[in-house]
């Protein structure tokens, strides 16, 4: 059944957000009718109370099967106006893109109900917001802390709520809003937010000091080198963050893709894991309540590995013990340069110019470097390109991108893609590779999205890397 419809003007900004809270009433988020700036009518749909669009709205869908699709709550805040449409709860929202309700305190339940949400901006800043009954979020006059509007903006009378937190567009262009974390399983994450953005991929985490009331930010780091070797942990994900969601014991999760498109099924979804400190082994249980639900429902069945299978077009070469010392590692694969260093000698009795060259690399072969030798299927990733070898930085580097390295050098699995230099510096080559971005299926770097060879705005502390295998690693 159809309950409401909205008519909208543009074909953007359709709203982020479908919710029920502890009230047992539902939450719509709608945008601001789409195109850029608000541009309609006076003072633009989000700040006219008469428009359902650029607002949060609350209507009773509770015993519907006769009469009213819905009905208004009798405290919602403007039912009294006659200027105002009464299914408005908050106003002056650009496009709403995700938002949650805080359960609150595992023990004192402080926090309950809150409702947050991330505000995706215009063209300089992102936000986060504390939804609260008839109240202004201020676009368009503001975007973020920023006026947008100037005139609306310099508007005494419009009262609006500032954000808890907005970060420019150097950090992301496009917020995820999250979770606070009320779960068992990581005691450090309490009580933060944690929330993303799409475009950038960054993990980020606001907590608050409860004597000024103040947020306070962070960024959610990865683990790295042995932290993350428990089977059944990564530590990287696509970079497109879609969404956030929590289980019913609290834990969280989080959606994201490595194909940016309504129309691609290639989200992942992952689970947050702190292993910095786990909760004692026995704490965390939690019997699942039954949900009477009136359609049918779709079984969960997780099916994704966390080691990557990719294809190869390589035959699979046998598993091999590593060099004796001073040995020189064989190279991994036909399409990779033999490692550098003296051409062997002919021999006395050899024949008179049979010398053997070198066969230069293709265009796109890559290798893995580890202590300065050829790293046997892990190591730092570096990629020949135009006559010369040269290293990739980690910003957008996935498991995804990993899979097209290993595919080339031979290997049927990838394991995990590395960052931060886990193997190493290659300060002796030039970056020529930066913003890499693959689906997994490409036959080299080169085929994937990336910047323009040899620009980028990273150092050498940003070498990525990658972990492949030859045999599946079990995923218990």
């Amino acid at each position: 059944r159809i309950i409401l419809e909205i008519e909208e003007p543009a074909s953007n900004h359709n709203g982020g957000e479908l919710l029920f809270g502890d009230d047992e009433y539902l939450y719509i988020f709608t945008g601001d009718g789409g195109m850029a700036g608000d541009p309609f009518g006076t003072f633009g749909n989000a700040q006219n109370k008469s428009a359902l669009l650029g607002k949060v709205l609350r209507i009773d869908v509770n015993n519907n099967d006769h009469g009213p699709l819905y009905r208004i709550p009798p405290d919602n805040p403007f039912i009294n106006d006659p200027t105002a449409r009464p299914e408005v709860y908050a106003y002056g929202v650009r496009n709403m893109w995700r938002c949650s309700f805080d359960r609150g305190e595992p023990d004192t339940k402080e926090g309950r109900g809150r409702l947050f949400c991330g505000d995706v901006g215009q063209n300089k800043y992102e936000e986060i917001d504390i939804v609260e009954k008839g109240k202004n979020y201020g676009w368009r006059a503001r975007e973020g802390f920023s006026c947008y509007d100037k005139k609306l903006c310099a508007n005494s009378s419009m009262d609006d709520v500032l954000p808890i937190y907005a970060y420019p567009h150097k950090m992301g262009k496009s917020v995820t809003g999250g979770y606070v974390y009320r779960g068992c399983e990581s005691p450090n994450l309490n009580g933060l937010y944690i929330f993303g953005d799409f475009m950038s991929g960054r993990l980020m985490s606001l907590k608050e000091d409860r004597t000024t009331g103040e947020w306070h930010y962070s960024e959610i780091c990865m683990g790295t080198g042995q932290t993350c070797m428990f089977p059944g942990l990564i530590n990287n994900y696509y970079q497109y963050i879609i969404s956030f969601a929590e289980d019913e014991a609290g834990e969280l999760y989080f959606m994201s893709t490595g194909v940016p498109s309504a129309t691609a099924p290639n989200g992942v979804v992952y689970k947050v894991v702190d292993t910095s400190r786990r909760a004692p082994p026995g704490k965390c249980r939690v019997e699942p309540l039954p949900v009477k639900v009136k359609s049918k429902r779709i079984p969960f069945v997780p099916k994704e590995k966390f080691i990557m299978k990719t294809p190869t077009t390589h035959p699979r070469l046998k598993t091999t013990t590593k060099a004796p010392r001073g040995g020189r590692p064989a190279p991994e694969s036909p399409t990779t340069a033999a490692p550098s260093g003296r051409a062997p000698k002919p021999s006395k009795g050899g024949e008179k110019g049979r010398q053997r060259k070198k066969k230069k690399p293709r265009n796109g072969a890559v290798r893995l470097m580890e202590k300065g030798r050829r790293g046997r299927g892990q190591g730092r990733v570096e990629v020949y390109i135009n006559g010369e070898w040269g290293t990739v930085c980690d910003d957008g580097w996935s498991l995804a991108a990993a899979a097209v390295v290993c595919r080339q050098l031979g290997f049927p699995y990838v394991v995990r893609a590395t960052k931060k230099a886990e193997f190493g510096e290659g300060t002796s080559l030039r970056i020529l590779l930066d913003d890499v971005q693959c689906s997994g299926q490409e036959r080299t770097l080169l085929e994937c999205s990336h910047a323009d060879v040899g620009t980028h705005n990273c150092s050498h502390q940003e070498d990525a890397g990658a972990v492949c295998s030859r045999e599946e690693v079990p995923d218990w």
